[in-house]
């Protein structure tokens, strides 16, 4: 199975970790640097750096089965991008979600 993350956060690089252990075919997107240096080492994930904009998303999408919302909580305007090209392309949206901090 073939899984598009877009990550950035915590949950999002042990989401990659876990299914490329599992066998997926896993590309992550990260807006930087750091995000790419995070998940190096990671065989056999493929990461892309750099802010997507919805049209390049959308054009990442075809040939993956799911994608996943990884973003930070408050990236917002990346959410909804990335559901926009989802829905777009035809490919099933799933947002990954940070649970609630305990005090």
């Amino acid at each position: 199975m073939k899984v598009l993350v877009f990550g950035g956060t915590t949950e999002g690089r042990l989401l990659a970790r876990e299914l490329s252990a599992l066998g997926a075919q896993v590309t992550v997107s990260v807006a930087t640097a750091l995000g790419a240096e995070e998940l190096r080492g990671v065989p056999p994930l493929t990461v892309c750096v750099g802010r997507k904009d919805a049209r390049q998303m959308r054009e990442m999408l075809p040939g993956f089965a799911v994608c996943v919302d990884a973003t930070h909580p408050y990236a917002a305007a990346a959410s909804g991008n990335i559901r926009a090209a989802c829905l777009a392309a035809g490919v099933p949206y799933r947002r990954l979600l940070r649970g609630a901090s305990a005090l």
